[in-house]
């Protein structure tokens, strides 16, 4: 899931308030205030355009990388994000069922998400990103480089 303090605190050093952030990710405030106590995780849109908005990886978003260094923007390749969580799950030799079993989700949302992976959710991603060691940036194609986390 996001690290909503983490957001909290880029959106105040840059100066925004809660709403304008909601109004930037097309949400509501309340929305929003759910995503920032960590109650709520984000879709991969949303997080993709935070990533974007505050110019920080998706890796540091989501509690993986203390690293905020200006990255980006840079958009997820969709197309790279379906191929990825199938051939990482593949080469891991992990079914859809295993993983299924392992994150307490449904064996078909796991399907889904991998046939459209822009319906996943930031908590699906971090459970995903954790359990392979591989950086979620680089997952979603935002980059080449293949950081092991």
């Amino acid at each position: 899931m996001q690290d909503g303090m983490l957001i909290a605190k880029i959106r105040t050093k840059l100066d925004l308030t809660q709403l304008e952030v909601a109004h930037r990710l097309k949400v509501t405030l309340s929305v929003y205030k759910l995503y920032e106590a960590g109650i709520r995780p984000m879709k991969i849109q949303e997080l993709n355009e935070l990533s974007n908005y505050f110019k920080i990886s998706l890796n540091a978003l989501l509690g993986l990388s203390h690293n905020l260094k200006e990255f980006g923007p840079y958009d997820i390749d969709y197309k790279y994000l379906r191929f990825s969580l199938k051939y990482i799950r593949r080469i891991n030799r992990v079914t859809q069922k295993e993983l299924a079993k392992e994150f307490h989700l449904s064996t078909p949302t796991i399907a889904r998400y991998e046939k459209y992976p822009y319906i996943l959710k930031a908590d699906y991603l971090f459970l995903f990103a954790n359990k392979f060691h591989i950086s979620i940036d680089y997952i979603c194609g935002k980059t080449l480089k293949k950081e092991v986390l």
